[in-house]
């Protein structure tokens, strides 16, 4: 029996070295099998911060003096001033109006979107309404500012004036929102 146990020591001590090696190759062997599996690459990260769009109102719109009769009306101020008028509604040719005028700063040639209202109601001291609405500006939709950063917007806008529409001062407030494209 000693003689087994000897001969099995000798073979184990002739394996151990061929048993280590096989165990580092197949160790190696799955490491680079990992490795195989893996791959990176980089790239880039950019910003652009660009200055705040702004909008300043520098005079609301201006109808002007008009007359109302019997029969409901519309009296359209365009954004290049000029006045039309239809129905009973009736413009006074010796007072003015005028297109609200705003001024657009930002990032100097950017695009930007303009945003007008449906409508807006406009009271009198006394309560009475009418709605102003079909607001138009130019530029229309869209803008660019110029290499400054700047650009002037006009709105205009059409008033519905009813019938028998009682006279006295009428305001409201109307929201123009720009932003970049």
């Amino acid at each position: 029996m000693a003689t087994q146990t000897s001969a099995r020591l000798q073979l184990y001590r002739l394996n151990l070295p061929v048993m280590i090696l096989a165990m580092l190759m197949l160790a190696l062997l799955l490491i680079n099998h990992r490795f195989a599996l893996a791959a990176t690459a980089t790239t880039t990260v950019d910003a652009n911060i660009v200055s705040t769009i702004s909008v300043v109102a520098k005079n609301g719109i201006v109808f002007g003096d008009i007359g109302a009769s019997s029969n409901p009306g519309t009296i359209t101020i365009a954004v290049d001033g000029s006045r039309t008028s239809t129905g009973g509604a009736t413009i006074n040719s010796n007072t003015s109006g005028t297109p609200a005028t705003f001024e657009i700063s930002g990032d100097p040639n950017a695009l930007y979107m303009i945003t007008l209202p449906d409508s807006v109601v406009i009271t009198s001291s006394a309560g009475d309404t009418m709605t102003v609405d079909n607001f138009t500006s130019s530029p229309s939709g869209n803008g660019q500012l110029d290499p400054g950063g700047r650009q002037n917007l006009n709105v205009g806008a059409t008033m519905n004036v009813g019938s028998f529409q009682p006279f006295g001062a009428y305001q409201g407030i109307v929201a123009t929102t720009v932003e970049y494209n």
